[in-house]
C-alpha cells in the first residue's frame, strides 16, 4: 500500500472544498500528510517576532491511512483519492 501512495506525493487533490497536495506518507504511523496547495507553494520565509526565520501557512493535516478494521483505506483517504486533479 505505501509504495503506491508514495507515487502520489506532490499530486493535487480536491478535498473538502480546498486543493491539497500530498506531502508525505508516514508508514510507521500509518498516516498521510497533506497541505493546502497555496501553503505548499508558498516558499516565502518570514521572520517571527524575535527575528528567527519561520514559514507561516495553513496547517497541514494528517489523515489515517487504514480504516478501523485495518483491511482497507480510511474514509478520509477514499474521499481524498476520489478528488484527484489531473496533472
Amino acid at each position: 500500500m505505501y509504495p503506491q501512495l508514495t507515487k502520489l506525493i506532490g499530486k493535487r487533490f480536491l478535498f473538502r472544498g480546498k486543493v491539497w497536495l500530498i506531502i508525505e506518507v508516514l508508514s510507521e504511523e500509518d498516516a498521510l500528510v497533506i497541505a493546502p496547495e497555496l501553503a505548499a507553494n508558498n516558499k516565502t520565509i518570514q521572520p517571527d517576532q524575535f527575528g528567527q526565520p519561520t514559514r507561516r501557512c495553513d496547517a497541514c493535516m494528517t489523515l489515517p491511512l487504514s480504516n478501523q478494521d485495518a483491511n482497507g483505506y480510511s474514509e478520509n483517504i477514499m474521499e481524498l483519492l476520489s478528488g484527484r486533479i489531473p496533472d
